[in-house]
């Protein structure tokens, strides 16, 4: 069957979803709430069991609402204030001054290409330890590991929903477009970064659910790190929109690994 375009746009260059899209996630939304109504009306006593997957997925999603409902309060305590601050100052330094220029430094094509591919492959490193994680934990029966994967793979997907919002929102030119000035409301989807905002939500779940084992948290870290700022030289992202990715991606994956 054929789907038909249907676009919903901020500007008139660039459609924001087509009736496909838009048909899929409402399939997946009705798949996920038939299928956790299910869980708990069953005795979810086997988290690795599909209705044990979806008591865990419904579990999770509705923490990260709370957490949701929390941020205007959250955001102006003292002590979050000490740290959003300077990077919000950052972040607009960056946009004023930094992000043309540095985007006008990357002129080779081969060092854009091969800075993608890394960074797809270090993204799909980090969902393929999420996943192997869950499997282990289930396999041998390790419900710290097996969570800590869940936990991973949740807020990825949480951070990866809403860095989908604030892209729609801010409507950023990416760095390739027109002559690479980075306009907002102008028609793209580069601010924040989505691969920055996933990675650090996986890195954030495994340093808060593994602290003491040094290692393997700033292994996380330095994956994360590397995924990130390999948008740059690939002119996919501008930095201040890898900055903002990096920072929702942790405040994600250390309230969702904390709970």
């Amino acid at each position: 069957m054929k789907c038909h375009k249907l676009s919903f746009s901020i500007s008139r260059r660039t459609p924001l979803t087509s009736f496909c899209q838009v048909k899929g996630i409402w399939l997946i939304w009705i798949l996920l709430a038939t299928t956790s109504v299910t869980a708990h009306a069953q005795d979810a006593e086997n988290p690795c069991s599909v209705s044990g997957f979806a008591h865990q997925t419904w579990n999770e999603t509705t923490q990260f609402g709370h957490g949701l409902k929390a941020v205007p309060r959250a955001a102006i305590r003292p002590r979050n204030l000490l740290w959003e601050l300077p990077i919000l100052a950052a972040t607009g330094v960056m946009i004023a001054k930094v992000d043309r220029p540095a985007n006008q430094r990357i002129q080779s094509v081969s060092l854009q290409q091969t800075a993608s591919l890394w960074s797809n492959v270090g993204l799909g490193i980090e969902l393929g330890s999420g996943a192997l994680g869950y499997g282990v934990g289930c396999g041998r029966h390790h419900s710290y590991l097996r969570d800590t994967g869940f936990k991973a793979l949740a807020a990825m997907g949480a951070a990866g929903t809403v860095d989908l919002g604030l892209k729609l929102a801010f409507d950023r030119e990416f760095p390739t477009t027109g002559n690479g000035a980075g306009k907002f409301w102008s028609g793209g989807r580069s601010f924040p970064s989505g691969h920055a905002a996933t990675s650090f939500a996986f890195a954030a779940v495994v340093a808060h659910r593994y602290p003491h084992k040094q290692w393997l948290k700033w292994s996380a870290y330095a994956l994360a790190t590397g995924v990130s700022l390999s948008r740059y030289p690939a002119k996919k992202h501008f930095p201040s929109d890898i900055l903002m990715g990096a920072t929702l991606g942790y405040v994600t994956g250390a309230y969702l690994g904390d709970h």
